[in-house]
């Protein structure tokens, strides 16, 4: 079970605190974005609101409560888009769902680049309590590739002794299309990228002789 990472408030009015910390949310990804989460101010952060800094705690207690909701946010998002796409990816047989099911992956990661490098920037200045919830997302994520794999093992589709440590990974270099994009975008366009990807982590599980070796 995750451990709850509570956001103050002083109102009742659950669509009104809703509207507003979604609002605040959006003006300081623009501001953390621009000048990272060290450097920016709780006054900086309400003047790019449009709101007085009292107002602003009226939401959130702290910085690190807003950092928390920008990212735990993201992480949601792409947990949901991988759980839906899992969803339908299963009534496939193994080898073409896997194969989607990463694409998709690597789509999100394409769709948002910037989201992706915040994350891994920015996850480190959070509270530990609150850096385990936004782990426990990615963990989500990890075990949707580890069932898909093993799936294809018990059906004799794919041949590996690690699956979790193909299902990892994955996400590595999924994640890398982000981080990575100053280098590897001179090379590849994104769906060369993705394809090229996906052949080789799918030799790895399909091709006799190419498995892991057990622990």
């Amino acid at each position: 079970m995750p451990i709850e990472f509570k956001l103050r408030t002083h109102s009742n009015d659950e669509a009104l605190v809703k509207a507003r910390r979604t609002h605040i949310v959006h003006c300081c990804t623009r501001v953390f974005a621009k000048k990272g989460y060290s450097h920016s101010s709780m006054r900086e952060l309400a003047k790019a609101c449009e709101m007085s800094i009292g107002n602003l705690y009226h939401y959130f207690g702290s910085k690190d409560q807003i950092l928390y909701s920008i990212i735990n946010d993201a992480t949601l998002r792409q947990v949901e888009y991988v759980e839906h796409f899992a969803e339908e990816t299963s009534r496939l047989d193994p080898n073409s769902g896997l194969r989607e099911l990463i694409r998709k992956f690597f789509e999100w990661h394409d769709s948002n680049q910037n989201v992706t490098l915040f994350i891994y920037q920015e996850t480190r200045a959070l509270p530990q309590k609150a850096q385990k919830q936004i782990f426990e997302s990615e963990n989500r994520i990890h075990a949707i590739f580890e069932t898909a794999i093993k799936r294809g093992v018990a059906s004799g589709d794919f041949r590996v002794s690690e699956p979790g440590l193909i299902a990892n990974n994955i996400m590595v270099i999924g994640h890398a299309w982000a981080l990575r994009r100053w280098s590897l975008q001179k090379g590849w366009t994104f769906e060369s990228f993705a394809a090229g990807e996906i052949e080789a982590i799918m030799g790895t599980l399909c091709i006799q002789g190419g498995n892991l070796p057990a622990k």
